[in-house]
């Protein structure tokens, strides 16, 4: 019997298949998971010697950047009942920290763990949760990391804290401005705008509504002649035309109960 059998047969994930994962080989990993026997069964939350699962070396521990196939395999991983809690014996990271990780960051792969019951404020042996690792290892100034920090404040990620005891995610952009400011760019901003309007209104979904809110404000002045849209000097064609338009539906003609379903296709609800 050779190593990878004894392995096998002792419920131990052979590192060649944890390499395979973390390269997005598909079909090798599911064949090795198929491949078991009732004398070696193998099984999908089955660890390495180090600890690791499928999943964490699918996750980009490693640094890697995550592809459309790490994320075909993590929706086969979940399909077969993958733990999302399992953690790195080293850094106590789980999978949607190496997910949400500034090198390999990947929204699809981040949905996919959220979606699935990942907790989105586990924290690792640093006390550092998913959000804090966006900007734990670099400046957040790619249009994915935006896209993160969305689905994790979605998902009901916290602000405080995030970054370790006592420092939170706000702190951190902070600090990252001071360290490195030739490195922010306008997704970098973006985030800052973003986490100081959920502070403003105290939570995302108050911050998801608080556009719609003001447009209903506007509305009503507008029923109460206290408002008037905006005059144009010549009569809009095309594009401008139907803009015109729908600005009159929502500010003007529209139900409030039809306007607000509209509004929500303007920005996350929640």
């Amino acid at each position: 019997m050779n190593s990878d059998s004894e392995e096998e047969a002792a419920g131990v994930l052979p590192e060649a298949i944890g390499e395979a994962a973390n390269e997005g080989d598909f079909e090798r990993v599911k064949a090795w998971l198929d491949g078991g026997s009732e004398l070696a069964p193998r099984s999908v939350n089955d660890l390495d010697e180090d600890g690791w699962s499928l999943l964490l070396w699918a996750s980009g521990g490693y640094g890697d950047v995550l592809t459309e196939d790490h994320v075909r395999i993590a929706r086969y991983l979940v399909s077969r009942g993958a733990r999302l809690d399992v953690a790195s014996r080293v850094s106590g990271s789980t999978a949607l920290h190496f997910a949400s990780s500034s090198r390999g960051a990947s929204p699809e792969y981040v949905s996919v763990l959220v979606a699935a019951g990942a907790q989105v404020n586990a924290e690792d042996n640093d006390e550092v949760r998913p959000l804090g690792r966006i900007i734990s290892d670099t400046v957040p100034s790619q249009m994915h990391h935006v896209e993160i920090v969305k689905i994790l404040l979605r998902s009901g990620a916290t602000l405080d804290s995030a970054c370790g005891a006592y420092h939170s995610f706000d702190d951190a952009l902070r600090d990252c401005r001071r360290r490195d400011p030739t490195r922010y760019g306008e997704h970098t901003t973006a985030i800052e705008e973003l986490v100081a309007s959920v502070r403003q209104h105290g939570s995302w979904k108050a911050h998801c509504r608080a556009g719609h809110r003001q447009i209903l404000r506007i509305r009503s002045l507008v029923a109460h002649g206290r408002a008037k849209l905006p005059r144009t000097r010549r009569r809009p064609r095309g594009h401008d035309a139907r803009q015109q338009l729908a600005l009159e539906f929502v500010l003007r003609q529209g139900d409030n109960g039809i306007v607000w379903n509209i509004l929500s296709y303007w920005r996350e609800t929640g």
